[in-house]
């Protein structure tokens, strides 16, 4: 090997080196987080966790010609305030060339399928985020939910009904799949595979290719870490709160390049709780006019990433919430058991945040929030 090119993987290494470095100091000196030791404790753990996302989307699945749909989040790894009711798969596309998407479909509430530009890339041809926003149940599936969809680019000829054709306009170069479940722990998850259409040689990978990974997954991890900050300084005036809007005028108004990547059939109503001594936040799922087909609630730390669910209740949703005689869900935020149903546990903590996802939903109402003594609960 020549120096240039040693010269090159080594900047790049170094490069690597640095944004771990960077993203810790983050996590060091954000303003305005909760700073218990277990808060800073889950901080060094999340850049870790950050780490192993950025190595396995942008170094070892990152290319368009030979797709991988891989599993992004899980109870191990989560990124900007994950739903433990969903399942995320990501692959990457090229906006010229054709795909299958193959398999089963599963028993989640809802399979979604976000077609966007590259995450973390900026603008391409003057737009950032989601291009095309669809479902599985939109399509034509076999008797036992078999998948075979075609995913061409806008204005090529589809060689079958157009039904089952997804078609996605130039800049697209991500594609994003949810399962939303009611009970993630016995729904059958989909099967899902994609492929290229056409044949290609396999990969050889080069130094110029490698070195421009790494520097990408670099910078991703201190642009997720920094835009994690951000989110939680955005909540300041939503304390015990509710506010947001629906993923589609996310994806309309441009606002930033997170927002933008919204699954634009889902509508995103977030908040900080926020609890003095021995309170608990009651919150309001209202019952809304219309039919819809989920809502969830998920309650994360300071750096957005959902409370460990393994272990306890940190998360419900239409189906696992008990209902009110009214029609409604209370549910109730607290660091102890107040003795009712529907309690949201915040393993102690007294400050995170939270967010209720709608799927299918037409302009639901946003939940309402009491500050009150938990003993006046029982």
């Amino acid at each position: 090997m020549s120096k240039d090119r040693q010269k090159r993987l080594d900047a790049a290494w170094k490069a690597w080196i640095d944004a771990q470095e960077a993203a810790i100091e983050t996590v060091r000196t954000a303003a305005g987080v909760p700073r218990t030791d277990t808060d800073v404790a889950e901080g060094y753990r999340w850049i870790t966790r950050l780490a192993s996302l950025a190595q396995e989307w942008f170094i070892e699945k990152s290319d368009p010609l030979h797709p991988q749909l891989f599993q992004s989040q899980s109870e191990y790894r989560k990124l900007l305030v994950d739903n433990p009711d969903t399942r995320y798969a990501f692959c990457a596309l090229d906006d010229s060339r054709s795909y299958r998407l193959t398999g089963t479909r599963g028993k989640a509430a809802y399979v979604g399928l976000t077609f966007g530009t590259p995450f973390g890339k900026g603008p391409v041809g003057g737009r950032t985020g989601t291009t095309v926003q669809a479902h599985l149940d939109q399509f034509e599936l076999g008797a036992n939910g078999e998948v075979d969809l075609l995913i061409v680019p806008d204005g090529e000829q589809p060689d079958q009904p157009a039904k089952n054709v997804v078609l996605v306009p130039p800049g697209t170069g991500q594609l994003a799949v949810r399962e939303t479940f009611f009970d993630r722990v016995h729904d059958t998850p989909a099967d899902l595979r994609i492929e290229m259409v056409g044949d290609v040689p396999p990969p050889i990978l080069g130094v110029e290719e490698i070195a421009s990974k790494i520097e990408f997954a670099a910078l991703f991890l201190q642009f997720v870490a920094a835009t994690a900050v951000n989110m939680w300084r955005d909540t300041e005036g939503n304390i015990n709160h509710f506010g947001g809007t629906a993923g589609s005028e996310h994806v309309a108004a441009q606002d930033d390049e997170v927002r933008t990547h919204s699954n634009a059939e889902m509508t995103y109503h977030g908040g900080r709780w926020v609890l003095g001594q021995d309170e608990a936040l009651v919150m309001t799922v209202h019952d809304p006019p219309n039919d819809f087909l989920y809502w969830g609630l998920t309650t994360t730390s300071a750096w957005m990433e959902s409370l460990d669910y393994r272990y306890t209740t940190t998360n419900l949703n239409n189906h696992t919430a008990e209902r009110s005689a009214d029609g409604d869900w209370k549910l109730v935020i607290s660091p102890r058991d107040p003795g009712v149903p529907n309690w949201i546990d915040t393993g102690g903590r007294r400050e995170g945040y939270m967010i209720v996802r709608w799927v299918l939903a037409d302009r639901p109402p946003h939940p309402s929030c009491e500050l009150v003594p938990i003993d006046t609960l029982t």
